[in-house]
């Protein structure tokens, strides 16, 4: 498990209603889930092109997430 860091931080009241209700307990994780996905969104054109060049080998990708991503 990697080292965490206790942070601050302010969002509309809406957005941490909805949160709060949709992480089961757990906002941090709830937020964690919602980060990593942007993290994998954000790698999104690098992706691609590795997928463009390594045909067949795509499915190393779904091998790794342990599901299809993109």
């Amino acid at each position: 498990m990697s080292l965490r860091t206790r942070i601050t931080v302010s969002l509309p009241a809406d957005l941490l209603a909805h949160a709060r209700a949709a992480s089961g307990g757990d906002l941090s994780g709830c937020v964690e889930y919602a980060l990593r996905a942007q993290q994998l969104r954000d790698a999104t054109p690098v992706l691609r092109a590795w997928r463009a060049g390594a045909g067949d080998d795509a499915e190393e990708l779904a091998d790794l997430f342990g599901e299809e991503i993109l």
